[in-house]
């Protein structure tokens, strides 16, 4: 049960966070309206088509993509966690429906001190979090979904924890089901990628800047070796070498060094 004062902590942050002044209309906007339970919020999100396609990057949305049809709603909830002090940010935790039903649900709001922006992590990617008010029983959130986060130092630790998972051909699993046993004798770059954002993160993340980026370099070097999944499509692929599989996320690397200058 949520107590008094811990709602009342949230509303004061969450009421200072709307920055409306300073907030821009983004084309692309998910909007979540969430209703209090005994021990969270519970409700449903509307994702608009080109992020339910996964097409919105971090510079962007895709110059090849089109969508038509009518946004999706998803259901979703959040509680909070780490209750901090009244003038402080608060976090909250939860699960939000992603494209494929295998995806991870992880949902994570994370305020900055008051008056400054929050982050929405959400299956479909990293976006900023837009407006976030609670109104009695009601949560609502608007998340800016025209472009992703850049990355942060995190994501660089990311990359090359991956990579020394990875470290040689005797160590690459070349038959990825996108399952990850932990502690596993081989790794596929799905979850070397896994593993190295839970150690960084706390959790799984699918939509981390890291690993957007190292999907960003596939489309541009994939071809006809990416299906529905490019991670695991890419690693298995019979052509595909393990030089290309370190090179894939040296790239991915540079490109997020160089966005972070």
């Amino acid at each position: 049960m949520i107590s008094n004062r811990i709602v009342a902590c949230a509303a004061v942050a969450l009421a200072v966070l709307g920055w409306s002044a300073g907030a821009r209309s983004e084309i692309n906007a998910l909007t979540c309206a969430l209703e209090r339970t005994a021990s969270e919020f519970q409700g449903s999100c509307s994702v608009p088509c080109l992020v339910n396609a996964l097409s919105v990057d971090i510079d962007g949305p895709s110059s090849k993509a089109a969508c038509d049809t009518p946004p999706r709603r998803v259901a979703a909830s959040l509680r909070q966690i780490g209750v901090r002090k009244i003038g402080a940010g608060q976090n909250w935790l939860g699960t939000m429906e992603g494209k494929y039903p295998e995806d991870p649900t992880r949902f994570e709001i994370v305020l900055g001190q008051a008056g400054t922006s929050g982050i929405a992590k959400t299956p479909f990617g990293w976006f900023a979090l837009q407006t976030a008010r609670l109104d009695g029983d009601t949560l609502a959130l608007t998340i800016a979904a025209n472009r992703q986060l850049p990355p942060t130092s995190d994501d660089i630790r990311i990359i090359q924890r991956a990579m020394a998972l990875v470290s040689d051909v005797g160590v690459w699993n070349r038959q990825d089901n996108r399952t990850c046993p932990p502690s596993p004798q081989k790794w596929s770059v799905f979850c070397a990628l896994t593993q190295a954002t839970v150690e960084t993160s706390g959790g799984v993340h699918y939509r981390q800047p890291a690993l957007q980026a190292v999907r960003e370099v596939l489309n541009e070097v994939g071809g006809n070796r990416l299906n529905k999944h490019r991670l695991m499509d890419y690693n298995n692929h019979p052509d595909t070498t393990f030089e290309e599989i370190h090179s894939l996320l040296q790239t991915a690397q540079t490109r997020l060094e160089q966005r972070l200058r």
